[in-house]
This record gives structure tokens, sequence and C-alpha cells, in this order.
């Protein structure tokens, strides 16, 4: 049985699904969930969050 792990978010640079797993920091601003993770493609630290 495959296991599917939970997306937060596609890169901006590589377009590469961005796993919760990868996430490195999460916070709020202004009210709204924020974060910034690694990508496990390209390896930039991105907002996944942000499209």
């Amino acid at each position: 049985m495959k296991t599917t792990t939970p997306t937060v978010g596609t890169c901006p640079v590589c377009g590469a699904g961005v796993a919760r797993t990868d996430v490195l920091i999460e916070y709020e601003t202004d009210g709204r969930p924020a974060a910034y993770a690694e990508c496990p493609d390209c390896r930039a630290v991105v907002d996944p969050l942000d499209a």
C-alpha cells in the first residue's frame, strides 16, 4: 500500500510539490499563515503557500 505525504503547496522556482515534512518554519503575518520550506527537488528555500 502506497502512502502519500500531504503537500502544503508548490515550489515557485521549479513547480515541485512541497510536503509538510519540508517546512522549516511556520508563522502568521497579518493574520494569515505563512511558511518557508526547502524544496525537495531544487533545494531552494521558498514560500510554498504563496500561490
